[in-house]
């Protein structure tokens, strides 16, 4: 369990098995799904105006943040999901596979 108190308490950053864009999983999504997903770019105003009424906006800025720092570099990978549940991290593409009907257009 996560709270284990033998974890230290310390933070752990958890990530898959690579470093994908955010291109890279689009692509994925769209074959799983089997369907073109268009991507409109917008600015960074354009997106906070639209998720205004999802999303608080110290939480869409933080994300915004994040988003931009990272600029599709590959980020470091860990061996984090491994050794707190001794299972290997799966692929987005399994993971999306395994989703695909939470995908589905209503």
């Amino acid at each position: 369990m996560l709270t284990d108190p033998g974890l230290g308490g310390r933070p752990y950053t958890l990530t898959g098995p690579q470093s994908l864009t955010f291109t890279e999983q689009i692509d994925i999504l769209s074959r799983v799904t089997g369907r073109p997903i268009p991507v409109r770019h917008v600015t960074r105003e354009e997106w906070r105006s639209e998720m205004a009424e999802h999303i608080p906006a110290a939480f869409a800025d933080a994300l915004l943040d994040s988003w931009e720092a990272n600029d599709g570099s590959p980020v470091e990978l860990t061996e984090s999901v491994r050794e707190l549940t001794g299972c290997p991290p799966r692929t987005f593409a399994t993971w999306a596979q395994d989703h695909a009907g939470d995908f589905r257009v209503q």
